[in-house]
């Protein structure tokens, strides 16, 4: 029997030296794999943002040209791309291309790049003969799917169309994020694998003998656990209670999948971070509207909790309210900063922005769900609101608070075209709009909620 102890005890090692080398090359890959697509769409989201940024008729009066750079037009272009690449620290270069008469070469327009280091100068030629995602960037956005290498260093790229008045892509704006950065990620990352997959090792060597009789169960569930983690459940855990070296290996397992979990939420907060940051560039076009995303997300968690819902749609309440506005960034300063009427025109331009805040943040996985409100927070129950003329029992509940709680924080707050209401007339303005342009359900609670909070604070 102690030569077959040992024989199995042997194996076990062999085996689990084997098991912990593959499975945690697999889960790295799998990991990999899901940091470059995260990063890709984060390239996506950003280059989509530029796109909308840029003024496309001053482009257009831009000759591809050295003599070009000292035109008061193409110092504004540069201003505006140097903004951008400042707005996220992975960015490396915001530049503009066009096309030339070879359909290989496009030529440097505008580029924000450092003038020392890795700046082209107007009119320099690219070739992009083998760069299929950027020739196809004159068609719609796109990503690199991997680094691409050229005299300035090597970097994953993103593409979009510049569209004039015609709706032809007359330029691409591109944004190049440095393999620098890249790495130091995927480092990161290693070494968390790396350290488990030591640590596996050394307790496989140490315990083996010990849990030889009790072997198969035990590897049963950590082989599940590791399955798991490999197709993208990060909130699995292994549980082994064999009181010796296995349980710690499974322990370590499930510190290093929250290690990733950790990861990916921060990642999250990260995404959110530059969005946030963007909502307050608009807020910053129009000083009366400062604060105002923050205020109605402040309304909207108070009146959710108020109104007893589940904690899961009180965060998204949140993170929705935050973001209401952030199609603004499609609608020109003028127009949000007007103290006259507007025009037909200019309302039709206003009345876009749920449904470009809805196109901007559909490709963040996880903002998935709070994409109703952002798209439908200026819909009635009468019909007559926007961008879908939503009727009574279509539109969303959460939405309907943050319609709420936006009109009544815009009515009790100066704005370029009239002087804030008093609280009580804000709150009969929300009354006389019960069933016509807000939720009445929503509309008592806020009213209730609001007085008790007045009352309690007198």
């Amino acid at each position: 029997m102690g030569k077959y102890r040992h024989k199995l005890t042997f194996f076990f090692i062999i085996f689990a030296v084997f098991l912990l080398s593959l499975t945690t090359y697999l889960v790295y890959a799998v990991s990999i794999k899901r940091q470059t697509e995260d990063l890709r769409n984060r390239i996506l989201g950003i280059v989509r943002l530029a796109s909308i940024k840029i003024d496309v008729d001053k482009v257009s009066r831009i000759k591809p040209r050295l003599e070009s750079e000292d035109t008061i037009v193409y110092k504004e272009v540069w201003n505006t791309l140097e903004v951008l690449r400042r707005t996220d620290p992975l960015i490396d270069s915001v530049y503009i291309m066009v096309r030339s008469d070879d359909p290989d070469i496009f030529l440097f327009l505008v580029d924000s790049g450092d003038k020392e280091r890795i700046s082209a100068f107007c009119g320099e030629k690219y070739d992009v003969s083998r760069l299929n995602y950027m020739k196809e960037g004159f068609t719609k956005p796109s990503v690199d799917k991997k680094l691409t290498v050229d005299k300035w260093g090597t970097f994953l790229s993103g593409y979009a169309p510049l569209y004039d008045s015609k709706g032809e892509a007359i330029a691409i704006i591109c944004v190049d994020v440095s393999a620098e950065s890249i790495i130091m990620m995927r480092m990161s990352l290693a070494k968390r694998f790396i350290l488990v997959l030591l640590l596996g090792l050394i307790i496989s060597l140490i315990s083996g003998w010990l849990i030889a009789r009790n072997l198969t169960n035990p590897l049963k569930i950590l082989t599940s656990g590791v399955r798991d983690v490999g197709k993208g459940n990060l909130e699995k855990n292994v549980e082994i209670s064999t009181r010796d070296e296995l349980e710690e290996l499974a322990n370590a397992f499930n510190k290093m999948t929250a290690d990733l979990k950790d990861s990916r939420l921060k990642l999250e907060k990260y995404y959110l971070d530059t969005i946030h940051s963007l909502a307050r560039i608009i807020e910053a076009k129009d000083p009366y509207t400062k604060g105002h995303s923050e205020r109605v997300a402040e309304y909207a968690v108070e009146l959710g909790r108020y109104m007893k819902l589940p904690e899961k749609d009180i965060r998204l309440l949140h993170e929705a309210a935050l973001l209401h506005d952030i199609g603004k960034v499609g609608v020109h300063e003028g127009i949000l900063t007007k103290v006259e009427p507007l025009t037909k025109q200019e309302w039709e331009e206003i009345k876009t922005h749920p449904q470009v805040g809805e196109d901007i943040l559909k490709f963040f996985e996880f903002l998935q769900p709070g994409l109703a409100i952002i798209a439908d927070h200026h819909e009635r129950p009468d019909g007559k609101g926007y961008p879908k003329g939503l009727v009574s029992g279509q539109i969303p509940q959460l939405a309907s608070i943050v319609a709420v709680v936006d009109s009544f924080d815009a009515m009790t707050t100066d704005r370029s075209y009239r002087k804030a209401f008093s609280f009580d007339e804000a709150i009969l303005r929300l009354n006389e709009g019960k069933g016509k342009q807000f939720d009445p359900q929503v509309v008592d609670a806020f009213v209730h909620f609001l007085k008790e909070k007045k009352s309690n604070s007198a």
